[in-house]
């Protein structure tokens, strides 16, 4: 990777800074006054000597020796003055630590005679201080104050815009392709088309891998700069209104707790306590930001398992022009999850549908083939499921995890995984399901039959018998999948089944696994519970490190946890919901029936 070069007055702490730099990054340093010293240990003898010029070839002659790349350098800040210095190191990634004249001259106080510093006695402390401060700022490629912060602070900010920079690489527009073969479109027509004209779903036609090296730098990111780094690949929004919207919309963490041998992700912080959060609050505002440069209108329809909802509900519900519908199986939700949708606002319609999710996604896609002008805000949009692929790369950054354990319903979650092992992170995904085991014996016979009904289970966002999103996967494998589940070309299952194991699990297997994980210390939901016992079930496979999803709050399931006496926090997220006024309208499965909601 291209060098560091560290540029500042004498006294602005460059060397302990760069040490501190080339630690964090296991890089090689270079300070430029000690390689001098080796040479000439009197340096300001050497400069009386010889004049600014001879000591500034001496100097050029070092510096253009030293090596640039995996090497953090802090050069005397006299480089500025020769060309081929300057030109040597034009490729590296420059920092300018800024300190006062005030600053400069109290750290050089007892020594500024004895530095060996060019045009000091030429123009004085000030003058050279005006002087370099131009130049400094002219070519810094970032800048920050080394005043008021310890070394480690400026450090890892040194470093971490130092990451992103090596990460955010020029790029090139993606188009997109339906995984029906039959449609294209651009990043923006994706979005507000939701599903493809030909009835698929869209994806990324290209999916660059990122290098081990590259994955190696994003683990100095915070959430919002890691997201920043891999949605630019995808979205075509300019780099400074994009790296904006990932910091607003990720203002919550992810925890990720380490439990004996077994690292478990805790993705409750957001808004709605739950995964869906981390996909929909940037698809909200990458939504808006497209609707107001396009004119388009802010129309979304979506299907909801239970927690997709209430995660739309939070992430639209103050967005200036929108109108979104939600259809929601009426009983096979909790209240927590209802009252989160039905209680959030007039531009959220919260929809009964008097059947299963699965009734739901199909009105949803019946609705898309004959109305115009819906978008969608569940994982049928790939606006929603890019942003998802960001955590993957976040928690293996922190845990080297050879195997992620993901909960699966409608699989959003788990092509996201895939999408990420695609693009270079090295693990392997275990679906873990509940009583709708379509995609276990999918997997075990090499045939696909959806469940119809859906099951009806404890770990409700879970209960879909023909999950959308097993299109994408065929998809990725070299498959084709019809919207009806109908699989025309078959994937290449033998790599399908190298990189996803899928385990099936019971309500009965779930609640014990409540009762285990609490015996333990850990409160788990249902959705979390189920990919517990999926790791109990695979206990004979060799599944090295492994990382457990929990996708929700556990306080979302309290019918659940209060009828097996499991204790739980409510975060301040979940509270005052049972205190305000719900409103919702209800319909049959019927697509007329959904019609009239939608213009009325």
């Amino acid at each position: 990777m291209q060098g560091i070069l560290l540029m500042g007055m004498p006294g602005s702490g460059k060397s302990v800074v760069g040490r501190k730099v080339a630690e964090i990054l296991n890089y090689a340093f270079f300070d430029g006054d000690s390689e001098i010293a080796k040479l000439h240990p009197d340096r300001q003898g050497f400069l009386d000597k010889q004049g600014d010029d001879g000591y500034m070839d001496m100097e050029t002659r070092v510096l253009t020796g030293l090596s640039l790349n995996n090497s953090v350098l802090a050069p005397g800040g006299s480089f500025i003055y020769s060309e081929k210095a300057v030109n040597h190191f034009a490729g590296c990634f420059k920092v300018h630590l800024n300190v006062s004249l005030g600053t400069v001259k109290k750290r050089l106080s007892k020594c500024m005679d004895e530095r060996g510093i060019v045009r000091l006695k030429k123009v004085g402390i000030e003058g050279l201080y005006l002087e370099r401060q131009k130049v400094y700022a002219a070519n810094a490629d970032f800048a920050l104050d080394n005043e008021g912060f310890s070394v480690g602070e400026v450090a890892e900010k040194v470093v971490a815009a130092y990451c992103m920079r090596s990460l955010a690489k020029s790029v090139s527009p993606v188009k997109y392709v339906s995984t029906n073969g039959r449609s294209t479109a651009s990043f923006s027509d994706a979005l507000f088309m939701g599903l493809a004209p030909d009835s698929g779903l869209f994806m990324p036609e290209v999916m660059r891998a990122f290098t081990k090296e590259e994955m190696n730098l994003m683990a100095h990111l915070d959430y919002a700069q890691l997201a920043f780094v891999i949605l630019r690949r995808f979205v075509g929004i300019d780099d400074s209104t994009l790296l904006q919207m990932c910091i607003n919309a990720y203002d919550f963490g992810l925890p990720v707790e380490k439990h004996g041998s077994l690292f478990i992700a805790k993705f409750d912080c957001g808004p709605s306590a739950s995964f869906k959060d981390f996909g929909a609050q940037m698809l909200s505002r990458m939504m808006a930001y497209f609707a107001g440069k396009l004119g388009k209108n802010m129309k979304i329809l979506t299907a909801t398992s239970g927690d997709t909802g209430g995660a739309v509900a939070a992430a639209f519900g103050r967005v200036k022009g929108a109108k979104v519908f939600i259809l929601i199986p009426e009983k096979e939700i909790t209240a927590q999850q209802r009252k989160q949708m039905t209680t959030a606002g007039d531009g959220i319609v919260s929809v009964l549908v008097g059947g299963k999710f699965d009734d739901c996604q199909a009105l949803v896609k019946k609705a898309f083939s004959k109305l115009e002008g819906f978008s969608s805000a569940n994982s049928i949009n790939v606006g929603r499921l890019l942003p998802q692929m960001v955590y993957y790369f976040y928690i293996y950054c922190r845990t080297a995890a050879d195997t992620i354990v993901v909960p699966s319903g409608n699989f959003g979650n788990l092509v996201a995984g895939v999408m990420a092992k695609k693009m270079g992170l090295p693990v392997r995904l275990v679906a873990a399901v509940n009583e709708n085991d379509e995609f276990p014996r999918f997997l075990r016979t090499g045939s696909y039959a959806p469940i119809s009904p859906s099951i009806k289970c404890i770990s409700n966002a879970m209960n879909v018998g023909n999950p959308s999103n097993l299109a994408r996967l065929v998809w990725l494998y070299g498959g084709g999948m019809d919207e009806r589940g109908k699989i025309d070309v078959m994937p290449d299952m033998e790599s399908l089944k190298k990189d996803v194991l899928s385990v099936s699990i019971t309500d009965g297997e779930t609640i014990a696994a409540i009762k285990q994980a609490f015996a333990k210390g850990i409160t788990l939901e249902p959705h979390g519970a189920v990919g517990w016992a999926a790791i109990q079930k695979l206990g004979n496979r060799q599944l090295g490190k492994i990382v457990l999803f929990e996708t929700a709050h556990p306080a979302k399931f309290s019918e659940v946890l209060d009828a097996l006496e499991i204790p739980y926090a409510i975060p301040d997220s979940l509270a005052g919901f049972e205190s305000l006024e719900e409103h919702f309208v209800r319909i049959s499965p019927d697509i007329d029936e959904l019609k009239s909601v939608l213009n009325g």
